[in-house]
């Protein structure tokens, strides 16, 4: 008998949201994070969530259940948090298949039962962290930021360097080479200016201004045998608009792209991507380092001409053995056929796709609301929308994971201004599944409190190894590698 009352207790427990009684509501629930029907890596943070910004909501109850009705975790509180353990013994056992979430809230003394969503968890990891820069608003000077690493099955967050360490105007732009901790390139602006490179266990403290490239080093990418890096030299300027619609807008007066070759540490300027009457910028090379792909537009009078500036996706055969290029350019992607501008070509590391960022005009187009990610298909010559990446606001930098499974870009969905991380899945038909924002411990907490947007991220497949205090002593003293121009190149 006490058996069979127990039974029914269990029943009366799963019938109604998370046990509780109210109204029944035919809408998801309100949530903040949007986590509804999103594709999960089996190892990722615990996908805590509240109540949408706004709503007065006592409290907030949640079960989790397996399809075949199972309940697996159980919160209680005014967020929803789950424990770190059992949540990843739970996302081990379902890969492949799905959680759905029961939710119940607590308004004006009145529960309501809202429809359940689902959470699908994918069987493909996501790398061990993210990397990426912390930038506070602003236009006028720099102000204080960081580069970070983020563990994305736990919520620690570790700085690796900032510009109070050192006395410095800006830290920017580190990416490491396919995701390996050990490799990466980092800038350093300002009276203490360096282009930072580990490599083969070793670090060298570049000085990369020549007279013939005519700037420092900017946006990087390496090689895939780590022999070389791509990089631009841009000199950037922001002009502000006077309508609501926009803010600023960034761009180049004057930009090109060359190669550095890290053994001999010779700068290898084509000709093809340093023409006086083009603008070239945001390098990278193909999965397989036969090609260099770069953006280029015909140059034009800036900022008056701003709105046609549009960048085409362009590739040079490239040979690693000697260092050299060909002579033909090949135009992926015409800006102006299309009537739409290109940038940060960043191919998928198995070497299927390119994704990326397409406006209306510009290069930097962190201020576009327009800017979307559409992918370009290196096999077919397809190209089209990205899927659930996207949103109706910015989506801008953006890099892949090492399995090319899941990308990673910066976007400003959420409230216009801030540009925060969003996580997707590849799925098996070509396009990303609906995207989610980075998770935190407690997200409206964390995010309604920081006052700093991301930028530039980049996968880690492990712990970066970085060791703050030696590069601090190196920056500080005056000492730098030089660098020369091959003129063969």
């Amino acid at each position: 008998m006490k058996r069979i009352i127990g039974l029914l207790l269990l029943a009366a427990g799963t019938l109604s949201c998370a046990g509780t009684d109210g109204t029944s509501s035919e809408a998801f629930p309100p949530i903040w994070p949007d986590y509804t029907d999103v594709t999960i890596p089996v190892n990722i943070a615990p996908m805590n969530f509240g109540p949408a910004d706004g709503l007065p909501v006592k409290g907030l109850r949640v079960e989790v259940r397996t399809p075949d009705g199972k309940t697996v975790l159980r919160s209680r509180g005014r967020v929803a948090q789950f424990p770190l353990r059992r949540w990843h013994k739970i996302l081990r056992r379902q890969a492949g298949s799905s959680l759905t979430f029961h939710v119940a809230m607590k308004v004006e003394g009145q529960w309501t039962n809202y429809k359940p969503f689902d959470m699908h968890v994918s069987p493909d990891p996501i790398d061990y962290g993210l990397t990426y820069r912390m930038i506070p608003p602003g236009y006028q000077s720099f102000g204080h930021m960081g580069i970070f690493e983020r563990n994305l099955s736990n919520f620690h967050q570790r700085e690796l360097i900032d510009t109070r360490m050192l006395n410095s105007g800006c830290v920017n732009c580190h990416t490491q080479n396919r995701t390996d901790p050990a490799t990466f390139s980092l800038h350093i602006r300002g009276r203490h200016g360096a282009t930072v490179l580990q490599h083969d266990g070793q670090s060298e403290y570049l000085n990369t201004v020549t007279d013939s490239t005519g700037g420092v080093f900017v946006y990087s990418y390496w090689h895939p045998s780590g022999e070389y890096i791509a990089y631009s030299t841009n000199a950037t300027r922001q002009s502000f608009y006077t309508d609501s619609h926009r803010l600023l807008e960034g761009y180049d007066e004057k930009s090109d792209v060359i190669v550095y070759h890290v053994p001999s540490h010779a700068i290898l300027r084509p000709p093809q991507s340093n023409r006086k009457d083009r603008f070239e910028t945001w390098p990278s090379f193909s999965a397989d380092g036969k090609s260099l792909y770069y953006c280029a537009s015909p140059a034009c009078r800036l900022p008056r001409d701003v709105k046609s500036l549009k960048y085409s996706i362009c590739r040079l055969e490239f040979d690693p053995a000697t260092g050299t290029f060909s002579e033909q350019v090949d135009t992926l992607l015409n800006a102006h056929a299309l009537d739409q501008s290109f940038s940060l070509p960043r191919p998928s590391y198995d070497g299927k796709y390119l994704l990326i960022t397409v406006a209306n005009f510009g290069t930097l187009q962190t201020g576009h609301k327009e800017a979307d990610l559409w992918l370009y298909n290196l096999e077919t010559g397809a190209f089209y929308p990205a899927g659930g990446i996207n949103s109706k606001n910015t989506e801008s930098f953006h890099n892949w994971n090492s399995s090319s499974k899941w990308a990673v870009t910066c976007s400003r969905r959420d409230d216009g201004l801030y540009t925060r991380l969003y996580l997707a899945h590849m799925n098996d038909n070509g396009v990303f599944d609906k995207g989610f924002l980075l998770p935190q411990k407690n997200p409206g907490k964390y995010y309604f409190e920081l006052i700093y947007s991301y930028n530039t991220p980049d996968f880690t497949s492990g712990k970066v190894q970085f060791n703050r205090h030696a590069v601090r002593r190196k920056i500080m003293a005056p000492e730098r590698d030089s660098v020369h121009v091959r003129t063969n190149s």
